[in-house]
C-alpha cells in the first residue's frame, strides 16, 4: 500500500501544489513531501482532512493505494486486470469535482 504515492497523484490531478495541499490541511509542504515519498504515513484525521481537501472520498485514496502486493495471490490477476479502467472512471471523476 502506497498512501503517499496515490496522494501525489491524486493532488496533480487536482493541480495543487505540495505547498497548496499543505496550507488546505494545515500542515507544511515539507510534511506533504515527506508523506508522499513514503518517508512518514499521514495519522488517520490528516487522510480525512487530504481527502476532503482533494474533494474525493477517502476509498478513493485506498483504492489509488492499492498494489498487487497487498491482495491475496488468487485475486491479483483480477485485480491487475480491473485496475486500470476502474483508475481512470474514478480521475474522470476527480477531474469532474474540479
Amino acid at each position: 500500500m502506497d498512501i503517499g504515492k496515490a496522494i501525489k497523484t491524486i493532488r496533480k490531478e487536482k493541480g495543487l501544489s505540495q505547498e497548496q495541499l499543505g496550507a488546505k490541511i494545515g500542515l507544511s509542504d515539507n510534511a506533504i513531501s515527506q508523506i508522499e515519498t513514503g518517508a512518514t504515513f499521514p495519522q488517520k484525521d490528516n487522510i480525512k482532512k487530504i481527502c476532503e481537501a482533494l474533494e474525493i472520498p477517502v476509498g478513493y485514496l485506498l483504492f489509488f493505494s492499492i498494489s498487487d502486493e497487498d491482495l491475496p495471490e488468487d485475486g491479483r490477476a483480477i485485480f491487475n486486470a480491473l485496475q486500470q479502467p476502474i483508475k481512470q472512471v474514478l480521475i474522470e471523476d476527480i477531474k469532474a469535482r474540479s
